[in-house]
């Protein structure tokens, strides 16, 4: 029995199928993609990274934001001893608790991990001090310099051609049609856990002994950037991203969009 089948197997193909963007151009990038997404909807989470592997080695890479569920994708890349580098934003807005978490998870599974960060020496621009808490006063400026422009730098690497992340379709309204394989920024963006449920994330990382994140302990069900304007606890337990950016409309930092938010 393989490691992935003592997880249930939550539904797959028409079930989760992702927003219909129509029939691509033969031959492009995301006339590639759609067919690997094809392709990998039948198969196990660790049959869809050996896959990625295979095809892609060396400029396949990770990106991890360390957050509550991050174990999931970095104990599978070293059970499955995939050879990658492992990409880390610092957007200098962390939680003591992410960075020690990092520091955790890297020594663990003994992870090849770069870490990035704004080129901007005022990348902090739109922080400061109210009421004793650290706030944001324009949320999604201090996205696009901390997160997304660096993003960008990196996935615009030449010995980059596509990029795993542990996106799942469970987490948000949002992310309910996200395929295994789309493109973005240029690259082939592969989530093998799209369509793994909660209690399967949780159930595999009990199974494993996998480290927890320091605040998942506290109530943090989604963790960012430390200042209060972009994580808290949850405001509804069943939404588990509901603790961020509280008051806003805004609901992604941009990581995972084709476009500036």
């Amino acid at each position: 029995m393989t490691a992935d089948k003592t997880i249930p197997s939550g539904p797959r193909g028409a079930l989760d199928a992702p927003a219909d963007e129509g029939a691509a151009a033969p031959g492009t990038l995301l006339a590639f993609a759609q067919e690997l997404d094809r392709e990998f909807a039948p198969l196990t989470a660790d049959e869809r990274l050996r896959k990625s592997f295979a095809m892609f080695g060396k400029e396949l890479i990770a990106t991890t934001s360390f957050g509550r569920d991050a174990g999931l994708l970095l104990h599978h890349i070293s059970r499955l001893s995939l050879d990658l580098r492992v990409f880390f934003i610092d957007t200098s807005f962390h939680f003591t608790e992410t960075l020690a978490y990092r520091d955790t998870l890297t020594s663990a599974y003994k992870l090849d991990l770069r870490e990035s960060r704004s080129f901007e020496p005022d990348n902090r621009r739109y922080a400061a001090a109210k009421d004793g808490h650290l706030v944001i006063s324009d949320t999604t400026a201090c996205c696009a310099i901390n997160k997304v422009g660096v993003q960008a730098a990196f996935l615009g690497r030449s010995d980059v051609r596509a990029f795993l992340t542990g996106l799942r379709r469970d987490q948000s309204d949002s992310r309910s049609h996200t395929p295994f394989v789309h493109v973005q920024k240029g690259k082939l963006k592969i989530c093998p856990f799209a369509d793994w449920p909660a209690d399967d994330v949780e159930m595999y990382l009990r199974l494993w002994e996998v480290p927890e994140h320091p605040l998942a302990a506290q109530g943090y069900s989604s963790i960012g950037c430390s200042p209060v304007t972009c994580t808290s606890k949850p405001l509804d337990p069943n939404d588990p991203r509901s603790g961020r950016w509280v008051g806003e409309a805004k609901t992604e930092c941009g990581l995972h969009l084709d476009y500036e938010p």
